[in-house]
């Protein structure tokens, strides 16, 4: 059994040898390891330290983009050049606990029926341990996911087949969630382990975390094809097992993303599968052509909210 550790690098000189070596440590448990490494484009001198590294150490793997293409074109060259049965993400300015592809390796050894592997980070260890305990095992099934029970950051163990099968949106960027959301509906079922495996970084003033807030239009433009993609693709699947709820909720991020982008009439088009305030909050804001009001609100919500907690969002 081979495992695959796919790392994305932009701009992290400061944090990547950290993330390499948590790796390479890896290797003196006598599995069969690989980390495929692709600087995209980076502006410092991320693209030296990796040549640098990788020197002499036959299981890294590196690909080097002449410019900034993206996190998800990244990941793709990566699974690209993967030779492991399974792949796991790990981000740059993210690293390994000691024993962490050990106890990969294992559960899937131990789970012959198992396809899809999921395990704990630093951030959720608290979260997990208290729902679930330390070391618990749990199944988790498609109808799962789409009632909201597994949800937030995991990390996570795919077939490599499953990632060429769903390659990342390279045009969307970000909303990965969208292809891991199709795999687990072809899987059917994941299973899910209590282990701490990864150190998670996510106060960096440029982490992805922060770039997903609605404070400029290319991160409200990928909130609302993020939002009619997903419609599309699961929502006869939540309409399936009764999740109306959430498939109203998607309704109204597009019309509230479309309003905020002045684009009245994909609002109009969606406005009528609203209900109650919603339905007459957003009628109101296309009526009066107030999206560039409405998003100037909300931009210094966000502003107010995020410098509370010490954060500069972008703009």
């Amino acid at each position: 059994m081979k495992l695959s550790v796919i790392t994305p690098v932009y701009n992290r000189a400061d944090c990547v040898l950290r993330c390499l070596e948590s790796v390479a440590l890896q290797i003196g448990c006598g599995r069969n390891i690989e980390h495929v490494v692709v600087d995209d484009g980076s502006k410092d001198n991320t693209a030296e330290l990796i040549r640098t590294f990788a020197d002499g150490k036959p299981h890294v793997k590196t690909v080097f983009f002449d410019q900034n293409r993206g996190t998800n074109a990244a990941r793709n060259a990566a699974v690209s050049q993967a030779t492991g049965d399974y792949c796991v993400i790990l981000d740059s300015d993210d690293y390994f606990t000691p024993d962490a592809c050990d106890v990969i390796l294992n559960a899937i050894e131990s789970f012959h029926d198992a396809r899809y592997f999921m395990f704990t980070r630093d951030d959720r260890t608290e979260e997990f341990d208290s729902r679930y305990g330390q070391g618990a095992i749990v199944r988790y099934g498609y109808s799962d996911v789409l009632n909201g029970e597994v949800a937030g950051d995991y990390i996570h163990v795919i077939p490599r087949n499953l990632l060429e099968k769903y390659p990342f949106d390279e045009g969307l960027k970000i909303y990965e969630s969208l292809i891991i959301q199709q795999i687990y509906r072809e899987v059917g079922e994941m299973v899910f382990m209590n282990k701490t495996i990864v150190i998670a970084e996510r106060n960096r003033s440029d982490s992805v975390t922060w770039n997903t807030l609605r404070t400029n239009e290319k991160a409200i433009s990928r909130k609302l094809q993020a939002a009619m993609m997903e419609l599309k693709l699961f929502g006869d699947d939540y309409l399936g097992i009764g999740n109306r709820k959430y498939v109203d909720s998607l309704y109204f991020n597009i019309v509230d993303n479309a309003v905020l982008m002045n684009d009245y009439r994909l609002a109009k088009k969606y406005i009528p599968s609203l209900a109650g305030w919603r339905k007459f909050l957003m009628r109101v804001i296309v009526i009066g052509r107030l999206g560039t009001i409405y998003g100037r609100c909300l931009n210094r919500y966000l502003n107010f909210k995020y410098r509370s907690y010490g954060i500069e969002v972008k703009k």
